[in-house]
């Protein structure tokens, strides 16, 4: 069957170890963007890494094109959570003592001042630490270090741009593709008039195109986990797990450049750059790779939508709930995927960024109300 089927069967030893030899190294824009959130030491030994295999990297017009106008979003959100972290501090600090003067309001052994006086002190070293990390973290937008770095690793290893002609060419054969779920880039799929939606697909085109040139295989490293890139077992869960690149991609590209395909995350990239070139990567180093895409992982899953949030207040959820809330809810339901596994992973992470308390509780409390009308 491998004869007939190999794109569906993991690449031998050997076969791994010509690949390694002898590909080009191209790189998605969620792996350039990420950057931006490992440690200075994990970065500068990230960059390291590609500058040892300077002359086999580089990157599709699309990908730098979507990476330089990202970029300044991504300084602002990072330059951000200190002041939103801030001011989450606040809140929590005037409830915790609102609610003291509530629930304390005679006590023989608790000093309701002292423990208010406490509980302010705790805050003060808290706010402390967070301003010297503040101070610490370069200011990305008066100069951007970290992407000077990055422009300086890809100079002259960026692709050309395709004319009009060919972009218009190729938004037909993409709104074709999407129609058939042909990877990647269906998972984009919005209007058909939104053309920012074929942006994975000419990253695709571009990457075939510049392979048939060079007439080399090519390892793919991105950070987006999406099942029109890849094969993931448990998609909609929190424990969804990559199983291997889409296999239809490894046909794709095999049958236009008659060269092997295959694709890494960053922490299995890492790991393979230790063993097939024999270089030193720590295991330190790895996991803070792994732990950023875990947490993108369970963000992406968890985020929910403002508009969302507003809808669950105007349901004005109650225990007697009627069929039109009922069915709204359960829409709500439907578009957030939720499952138990989920809910329990809200109060275990404790997203309060995202999810207030208030709101939180209920909407448990019109899942309760919920499941005991589904009992009966």
């Amino acid at each position: 069957m491998k004869k007939k089927f190999p794109e569906y069967y993991k690449p031998t030893e050997k076969e791994f170890e010509y690949l390694w030899e002898n590909c080009i190294f191209i790189f998605d824009t969620s792996v350039l963007i990420n950057m931006y959130e490992f440690s200075p030491k994990t970065r500068d030994i990230f960059l390291g890494m590609l500058k040892k295999i300077s002359d086999r990297v580089w990157i599709p017009h699309q990908v730098a094109k979507e990476y330089l106008s990202r970029r300044p979003f991504i300084i602002r959100e990072q330059k951000e959570i200190h002041h939103k972290i801030q001011e989450k501090f606040r809140e929590t600090k005037d409830n915790l003592i609102q609610e003291i003067e509530k629930t304390v309001i005679f006590h023989p052994y608790i000093d309701k001042n002292e423990l208010n006086e406490k509980i302010k002190k705790y805050f003060r070293i808290l706010n402390s630490y967070l301003k010297k990390c503040e101070e610490n973290y370069p200011d990305l937008v008066k100069k951007d270090s970290i992407g000077e770095k990055i422009d300086l690793l890809f100079t002259g290893k960026v692709g050309d741009e395709c004319t009009i002609e060919e972009l218009k060419q190729l938004y037909k054969e993409g709104a074709e593709r999407y129609s058939q779920k042909i990877p990647p880039g269906f998972a984009d799929q919005q209007t058909k008039d939104n053309i920012k939606q074929y942006g994975d697909f000419l990253i695709w085109h571009q990457i075939i195109q510049y392979a048939k040139i060079k007439n080399k295989p090519v390892i793919f490293v991105i950070d987006d986990v999406k099942n029109d890139w890849w094969l993931i077992h448990n998609y909609q869960k929190l424990n969804k797990e990559i199983l291997s690149p889409r296999p239809e991609l490894i046909k794709e590209f095999f049958l236009k450049t008659n060269n092997p395909f295959f694709m890494y995350n960053s922490e299995n990239f890492m790991e393979s750059y230790r063993k097939y070139l024999k270089e030193d990567v720590s295991n330190e180093t790895i996991k803070e790779v792994r732990d950023l895409r875990t947490k993108q992982s369970l963000s992406e899953k968890l985020s929910v939508d403002p508009k969302i949030i507003e809808n669950w207040r105007n349901l004005q959820l109650s225990t007697r709930i009627d069929q039109e809330t009922f069915e709204k809810f359960k829409k709500l339901q439907n578009s957030l995927r939720l499952d138990p596994e989920i809910i329990e992973n809200w109060r275990n992470l404790q997203l309060s960024t995202r999810i207030d308390q208030e709101t939180f509780e209920k909407f448990k409390k019109l899942q309760d109300s919920l499941n005991e009308k589904d009992s009966t």
